[in-house]
């Protein structure tokens, strides 16, 4: 009954509109089933290289309801062609198939019927001698082409090969010329002359009909008329060596976009950042629009940045299942991202997701993917000291500066006399292999005028960390119809439901893992900790200091709980209106709403003074909705009066709207230990806020072209947003984009182009985007609270609003080539871009003596200049092997060209040790911490115990987290039915700053605490370290390590490190089962790969740590701090179709 109530809850929050979706999808799917004719016509997405002609035949077939039908001596089987689309009709796929050859074809209701061309006859004229003449036609494999066509320029005289490749063939004059043409191949023209006899090689072409993207508003451009750089990366590159959240699946495939995620290991957050960081206070991660519909790419939980840390629940791109993606294009530029407005200052995520499409069979594939995943890198501890300090063995100590371990028989902190022995496979005990496991299963169906998809997939993902798992289920419902030849409908709906169990801590919290491992003395063993307490109910704890915060890591993981539970809705409902050839009406409705609850319990035995034996337990709900209602109305005219001019023109609105709304109980101490209920607390106390906001907005945007080679963008949007003051509300975004395909021009005017030059392209653009700010910064606002018993008493925002609060605004200029050789076999595109950010909303710090501590401003520029390069190429192509390659590169310098008067320097994160700092005349994301003392020539300066002296503050600049490039290296191989494709990734420069080992050699536990010890302990020596004392003379003082390190492992310039690195980040291994195999099994289709993900850490400059480790997902990254070991990951992929 429970269960039931809990779901009626449930459905009653649920909006009519998803209903209303639902309902119309239902409708649709009945529609399709209940239909019996076939489809008159399809579009095609196709990705086909060194395929012949019948297999590419046979993908029409199996994607449409298209039947080929033709005689086999037609068509040459062991040609093969390479055919690339976008959403193509099959007439013009086929249009260019057989285009310069013999073949023709003719569609009658769902039947296709290829045939030759009915040869002409050619009379030649009977005064006048015919020339004999022949030859043979090869590849560049010197294998024979069959039914190659040999023509004479200007005539119907032609003939076709035989199956040698050869033919004959009667001329009537020797200055004839011949066309020599075949399919997937260059023609060639070969004057005749007095040669009789000809060889001829044809080359292979690989010209790609109609190459397109999707841009902003979900509309979709062939590339060469787009004036900015746009990547793209297709949904079968995430669906193989599949990562939990789809953001880790594009690391390294994209130029100029920087993927981290936090320490929380699989099933945590990502933070994605395109060219460099805009904003100092606000958010630097793209708007993510799925289907035209802006989603909401929240931080469910935080990371932490204090003492007591935090867990990660993921972001809100985690809840997108990769089997759903058609593809993620990627818009980089503010030109690309300006028709978004005020939210896409940072770029635009456009993922577009499966439509139905028809398959052979029942139309139904299954896919199963299993991931193990195993410590990539583990902290590299010391197995030689254990418990105790200064050289004695201390059994109720936290420190491994004890005495040296060495076998000898003594009574350690269990109270059993055993060996003192160092317990090496500590952490790998503890921690277990993670297991993750993903089902979906997919059904298709199509006819004439309703096409259906749907998925329902199933997570379960087991962590490395004992009673840390999570289970998600998605369904993905999708179906188009047309409801007349002028009206189509579009419904999606996409359910979420996810939980969480035990999800572990960060950073420097007590109940953190990692950061108890750090402290842990090298001979206390894992295995006496199990259970968490002993038979009588007490914790098992290797020390009695309070002070330290340890903890039993048995005791976390079964008595310190914490859940959460996330259901989510994404959908939309889509209607087009095409009254005229020329004119196209579109309206679309929104919906992205989420209903998020957790709880947390602390037992009391968790050893500090916090909870005072006593424990605690607080739960929170919150939940989340935005609306988006669009319209847009284009018109369009190709070569207008003949002229050779095209384009279209577009208006349009957008209505947004948001609201949140969260609740937080806390319990404070329980009065009864252990019973965890809210009405449990000694002192309750309840927190809740709620927020709105709106955005209305007007485009318009033009696109003209001339001759299909020149293309001009112009677009302009005016949004007015809830959140700025009326005066400042309104703000205009324009962008203009030009693209010149200077290769297409010279050929239009017949100019002599070179044949080994396929495409040579200039663009350029300008635009202005930019950011409103979050609800409720323009007046004061106030705070509840209890005073004492039951008075309450209010209390003001510590920060004092700015009334006249403007946008940030972000200027952007691109310019950029793309070129491409040999048939499209080689290719580079280069992008050089500049973007200024000013007016950033800040918080500037103010005197206390004012009642506040800081006022909203309006401050600062941020420059990013950049480059980014991707190359291209295919290497080696034969009728059975192919070699792909492609390489990212990517560089970007930031600089911070102002802030404010009052400050020079904004705190975006701080730590004890480590801040990282926005500095006016820097760079964005610099390390502040404390330094030695250094004399005038640089040298430390060294005290008279021989121990470096360090700066009193966190003032000195230690480094700078931003990389100086990025890139990636992409190979793919393909031999018949097997596929191998790996990636390289490296980052070069940035630095990090490793506090796990500086806490670590403080608690003497590291390898490099082990300097000196030796030599300590037997009064020979200790750490003598480099630097010169107070009068300037060098440093001969050998210092004791244990006081050395203590007083390093403040200093954050010591543990400074170099961020490069370059990893093996992907590999996969595929077979894909032939026909004939799988001819008397129910399957039409059978894919097994084996996958890996970030297996091999190639180079790397910090000692047991993975740069990649960060200690938040927000804007103060560079800080590593007791992270779970990063993941290595491999299993297998089987994907069936039936």
């Amino acid at each position: 009954m429970k269960k039931e109530h809990a779901l009626i809850k449930t459905l009653t929050k649920i909006p009519k509109s998803v209903f209303f979706f639902c309902f119309l999808i239902n409708l649709s799917v009945g529609s399709v089933f209940a239909a019996e004719a076939y489809a008159q016509s399809a579009t095609l997405t196709m990705r086909m290289n060194n395929k012949s002609i019948k297999e590419v035949f046979n993908y029409i077939e199996k994607n449409s309801e298209f039947v080929f039908v033709y005689l086999d001596n037609v068509i040459d089987s062991h040609k093969v062609v390479d055919v690339n689309v976008d959403n193509q009709p099959v007439t013009v796929i086929l249009d260019q198939l057989f285009k310069g050859t013999d073949l023709t074809y003719k569609i009658d209701n769902r039947q296709i019927l290829v045939k030759r061309k009915e040869a002409a006859i050619s009379i030649l004229p009977s005064v006048q001698q015919s020339i004999d003449i022949s030859g043979v036609i090869k590849d560049d494999t010197g294998e024979p082409v069959i039914g190659a066509n040999i023509l004479v320029k200007g005539t119907n005289n032609g003939v076709i090969t035989d199956p040698d490749g050869r033919f004959n063939l009667k001329i009537s004059q020797a200055n004839a010329i011949l066309v020599v043409s075949y399919i997937g191949y260059l023609s060639q023209e070969i004057p005749v002359g007095s040669q009789r006899t000809f060889t001829i090689v044809l080359h292979p072409s690989t010209e790609h009909i109609g190459e397109v993207v999707v841009t902003a508003l979900g509309i979709k451009r062939e590339t060469k008329a787009l004036g900015y750089a746009v990547q793209e990366v297709k949904g079968e590159s995430l669906t193989e060596a599949r990562e939990n959240n789809v953001l880790n699946s594009l690391s390294g495939k994209l130029a100029g976009v920087q993927i981290s995620r936090s320490g929380n290991g699989e099933g945590g957050s990502s933070r994605i950042v395109i060219r460099g960081n805009n904003s100092i206070a606000g958010n630097n991660e793209p708007l993510v629009v799925v289907d035209g519909v802006p989603v909401n790419n929240f931080n469910s939980g935080t990371s932490g940045i204090d003492q007591w840390g935090g867990s990660d629940g993921g972001n809100g791109l985690s809840d997108i299942n990769p089997d759903d993606i058609e593809s993620i294009s990627v818009l980089k530029g503010a030109a690309a991202a300006a028709l978004y407005g005020a939210r896409a200052g940072n770029g635009v995520l456009m993922i577009t997701t499966k439509k139905g499409s028809k398959a052979k069979g029942l139309g139904i594939t299954w896919n199963s993917n299993v991931m193990m995943e195993t410590p990539l890198i583990k902290p590299e501890m010391q197995n030689q000291y254990g418990q105790g300090t200064n050289g004695i063995f201390d059994a109720n100590s936290n420190y491994s500066w004890g005495a040296k371990m060495e076998g000898q028989m003594l009574k350690d902190w269990t109270g059993q006399e055993r060996p003192y022995s160092p317990y090496d496979n500590d952490i790998t005990d503890f921690l277990g292999t993670g297991v993750t496991t993903t089902n979906t299963l997919e059904a298709n169906a199509v006819n004439e005028k309703t096409s259906f998809r749907g998925t329902l997939s199933y997570q379960r993902m087991d962590g490395i960390i004992p009673t840390n798992y999570q289970d998600k289920y998605m369904l993905n419902l999708r179906s188009t119809v047309n409801l007349s030849k002028k009206l189509s409908l579009d419904a999606k709906v996409n359910y979420v439901k996810q939980r969480g169990w035990n999800r572990p801590q960060l950073t420097g919290s007590p109940e953190n893992i990692m950061a108890n491992y750090l402290m842990m003395p090298r001979n206390v063993h894992y295995s006496d900790m199990v259970g968490g307490v002993d038979e009588d109910g007490v914790v098992k704890r290797w020390t009695t200091d309070e002070a330290n915060y340890v903890l039993n890591p048995y005791y976390t993981t079964d008595f310190n709980k914490n859940n959460n539970q996330r259901d989510r809705f994404i959908g939309f409902l889509a209607l087009q209106y095409t009254p005229t050839s020329w004119l196209t009406i579109k309206l679309r409705h929104g919906e992205d709403m989420y209903w998020e609850k957790g709880d947390w319990r602390h037992a009391s035995g968790t050893p500090y003074g916090k909870y005072n034996g006593k424990g605690d337990y607080g739960l929170n709900t919150s939940d989340f909705r935005e609306r988006n209602t669009d319209a847009l109305v284009t018109a369009s005219k190709d070569n207008w009066w003949d002229s050779g001019f095209s384009g279209s023109l577009s208006v349009g609105g957008n209505l947004m709207f948001q609201q949140s709304n969260s609740y937080a109980m806390s319990t404070g101490l329980l009065a009864i230990p252990d019973f965890f209920a809210i009405s449990n607390g000694e002192t309750p106390t309840p927190s809740n806020y709620i927020t709105k906001k709106s955005v209305n907005s007007v485009y318009g945007f033009a696109q003209l072209s001339y001759g299909n080679w020149i293309f001009v963008d112009v677009t302009a949007r005016n949004d007015w947003s809830s959140t700025l003051p009326f005066r400042n509300r309104s703000f205009f975004y324009p962008s203009v984009g030009l693209g010149w395909v200077v290769s297409d021009m010279l050929r239009s005017y017949e100019v002599n182009v070179p044949e080994w030059l396929s495409l040579a392209k200039l663009r350029a653009s300008y635009a202005e985007v930019g950011n409103d700010t979050d609800p409720y910064r323009l007046l004061t606002t106030y705070g509840i609270y209890t005073v004492i018993d039951d008075i309450k008493g209010a209390s003001t925002a510590s920060t004092i609003p700015l009334a006249d609060l403007k946008p940030e605004l972000i200027k952007s200029t691109e310019a950029g080539f793309d070129i491409r050789f040999f048939n499209n076999r080689l290719g580079a595109d280069f992008t050089w871009y500049k973007k200024n950010a000013t007016n950033q909303i800040l918080a500037l710090p103010i005197s206390s003596t004012t009642g506040k501590s800081s006022r909203m401003i309006n401050a600062g520029n941020i420059q990013n200049t950049g480059i980014e390069i991707v190359l291209s190429g295919t290497p080696v192509r034969t009728k059975d092997f192919e070699w792909n390659v492609s390489v990212n590169y990517s560089k970007n310098s930031n600089k911070i060209k102002e802030l404010h008067p009052d400050s020079r320097r904004f705190i975006l994160s701080n730590t004890d040790f480590v801040n990282v700092v926005a500095t006016e005349g820097s760079t964005y994301g610099d390390l502040y911490g404390r330094a030695y003392q250094r004399d005038e020539q640089g040298r430390k300066i060294i005290d008279e115990n021989g121990l470096p002296l360090l700066e009193s503050d966190m003032n000195t600049k230690i480094g700078n987290y931003m990389p100086k490039w990025t890139g990636s290296m992409i190979n793919s191989f393909t031999y018949k039915n097997l596929s191998f494709s790996f990636m390289l990734d490296m980052r070069y420069g940035g630095d990090i700053f490793v506090n796990s080992l500086a806490r670590g050699s403080q608690y003497g536990t590291t390898e490099m605490s082990l300097a000196g010890r030796d030599e300590w302990y037997a009064g020979t020596g200790g750490i003598v370290v480099d630097g010169v004392t107070a009068d300037g003379k060098q440093n001969t003082v050998a210092a004791n390590p244990q006081a050395y390190w203590d007083r390093v492992s403040r200093a954050g310039e010591e543990f400074i490190y170099d961020g490069t690195n370059l990893r093996l980040r992907e590999l996969t291994i595929g077979y894909m089962f032939p026909n004939k195999m799988l001819a008397k099994t129910p399957f039409t289709n059978l894919k097994l790969s084996f996958v890996g993900r970030n297996l091999w850490l190639i180079k790397n400059n910090i000692p047991g740590y993975d740069p990649e480790s960060s200690y938040s997902t927000g804007n103060g990254q560079g800080i590593e701090y007791a992270s779970l070991p990063s993941m290595r990951s491999f299993g297998f992929n089987l994907n069936v179709s039936f």
